[in-house]
């Protein structure tokens, strides 16, 4: 039985993964972020499986930590999923969001390295790795500009992934993800604001939904998907790097249109341009080329935007009329 690791597994990621990985029988370790008391919220993705998992308080930019922890287990594989996540771009947290997003890589790498070279890392890059691209859509070759701390982190960890890969010979891979989205998602995000939105709209108990700029397009697609390139990426027999997205571009406002139109109601009823809403940096360009992937790895997105915010908003709509 292969053992894993799984960092940020109380994450939307995380607890697909590894769901997935129980699946095909892992013994699977989650890290979590150590907390004082018991904090069961953070545990909801992970709460029916939480009896076949071993989970391990771990500050991922403590290297003693993270030493201890692999000891422990000695895995066969890490997926390092852990990262300062926000839907914003946060200048004021510059010095966290680097840590998180590098120390947490770095310090994978030299454990493996030094106790258990055969064991494999899969480290979540972003698309924001790509800050303000010069081509559209992106591949594993497009050159990098990031322009916040977020991407920033994300570029020095692959940076360092590549290069234990090519001078120690550590199985190391960077897997490139746009957006992807699920019912799991932090409402915070603007999909799952939206989904829940409406939910709520719909039940009457919410009027109006502010937003900011409705023509702006992403490339979103499924977690429960994302999730499974992961895997395929550690089972290679050559460590690569991947760009992982649906390769479409989705406006904000069809968006709208697909969630309200579940519902049978018109979005332009209900939803209120705020210019307050408006982010200092927003990226244009951003879609996946994701050829690579869908030919050495064989992966391709199963559900589809549309299909994507249908789950949603059902979701959420269910959880609106338990909540009554």
């Amino acid at each position: 039985m292969k053992k894993a690791i799984i960092t940020g597994i109380t994450g939307q990621d995380g607890s697909y993964l590894a769901e997935l990985l129980l699946e095909k029988n892992y013994e699977v370790h989650g890290i979590e972020r150590p907390s004082k008391g018991k904090d069961d919220h953070r545990l909801w993705r992970i709460f029916g499986i939480i009896d076949k998992l071993s989970l391990h308080d771990c500050d991922v930019t403590d290297s003693e930590h993270v030493e201890s922890v692999f000891l422990s287990v000695m895995p066969d594989e890490i997926y390092h999923l852990a990262s300062n996540v926000q839907p914003l771009v946060i200048f004021e947290e510059d010095k966290n969001t680097f840590d998180v997003n590098f120390l947490g890589t770095l310090n994978l790498l030299h454990v493996i390295k030094k106790y258990k070279d055969n064991c494999r890392l899969y480290s979540a890059g972003s698309s924001l790795m790509f800050g303000h691209a010069c081509v559209s859509p992106q591949n594993e070759n497009t050159p990098m500009n990031p322009t916040t701390p977020y991407g920033i982190g994300k570029v020095a960890a692959h940076h360092f992934v590549r290069m234990y890969r090519e001078a120690y010979g550590v199985y190391a891979c960077t897997g490139i993800l746009f957006n992807h989205e699920s019912p799991r998602r932090d409402e915070k995000f603007l999909p799952r604001k939206i989904a829940m939105a409406v939910a709520n709209i719909k039940a009457g108990k919410q009027e109006k939904l502010l937003l900011g700029d409705i023509e702006l397009k992403r490339d979103w697609a499924y977690a429960g998907d994302v999730v499974e390139s992961m895997w395929l990426m550690l089972q290679q027999d050559i460590p690569d790097d991947f760009v992982i997205g649906s390769s479409e571009l989705h406006s904000i406002k069809e968006l709208l249109q697909i969630a309200f139109r579940l519902v049978d109601l018109n979005w332009q009823d209900y939803v209120v341009l705020d210019s307050g809403l408006l982010r200092n940096i927003e990226y244009v360009n951003l879609c996946a080329d994701s050829r690579k992937a869908r030919e050495k790895l064989g992966w391709t997105p199963k559900v589809h935007f549309k299909e994507l915010v249908e789950l949603m908003v059902q979701n959420d709509l269910e959880l609106v009329k338990k909540k009554k």
